[in-house]
């Protein structure tokens, strides 16, 4: 009986914690979803970057590298971009040697259907914010800023 009281515990807790870590996780990221293919997207993300200082990276097919290595998987596009502004970059590493494991900033670029696509961006301030050094929040609120930008300028 103790035994299934403990489970029964352990149950609770564990969905009530994971519950409130959703609730949590939910602003990690902006997004929007656009009225255009895929690679029309692609390119529009690109340029939107480029207009605002920022380059990519890396860009991975997540799609294709998951079609790869899982027989029968079949995935609409999902391109994972690594985007980074040099200067901003440079100011983190400087208040963070260790920042390069949250270095590149990641947007997600996905296929909803033939026609929509949505774009993912990671909320660099919420990272920045986490990590508990100071002089990381002005540089993520920047580069969120920034990402909301591209964001907002798909959505026109």
């Amino acid at each position: 009986m103790k035994t299934k009281i403990l489970l029964f515990t352990f149950f609770i807790l564990f969905a009530v914690t994971g519950l409130f870590a959703q609730e949590k996780t939910e602003n990690y990221f902006f997004s929007v979803r656009v009225n255009a293919n895929f690679d029309e997207t692609t390119v529009r993300v690109k340029e939107l970057l480029k207009e605002n200082g920022f380059g990519v990276v890396t860009e991975l097919d997540m799609d294709k590298k998951i079609e790869e290595k899982l027989e029968g998987v079949d995935l609409k596009p999902y391109k994972l971009l690594g985007v980074c502004n040099p200067r901003l970059a440079y100011e983190a590493m400087q208040a963070e040697e260790n920042i390069g494991l949250f270095l590149p900033c990641k947007m997600i670029i996905k296929e909803i259907d033939e026609t929509t696509t949505e774009v993912v961006s990671i909320d660099p301030s919420v990272m920045m914010k986490m990590l508990g050094n100071p002089d990381l929040i002005p540089i993520g609120d920047e580069v969120t800023e920034v990402l909301k930008k591209v964001i907002e300028g798909l959505g026109r």
